[in-house]
């Protein structure tokens, strides 16, 4: 998004840790306040969240494959 819809700032971070030849991408949201926060979680957004990382996630998967690796 171009501009917040709740009010505040907020400050993502990501890690990626490899593990047994397994990547795990874990994403944390900070948000400046607790209402901003409260905003965000009665929101739908977790779920166009998790639907963007499938899609990335079969993205990859089929790259993989294309090269053989999977």
């Amino acid at each position: 998004f171009d501009q917040a819809w709740y009010p505040g700032e907020e400050v993502s971070t990501f890690a990626l840790v490899e593990a047994k030849g397994k990547t795990t991408l874990t994403q944390t949201v900070a948000y400046e306040s607790r209402e901003a926060r409260d905003i965000v979680m009665k929101s739908p957004m977790e779920e166009g969240v998790r639907a963007g990382y499938d899609k990335l996630a079969a993205k990859i998967n089929q790259q993989l494959a294309q090269l053989g690796i999977v």
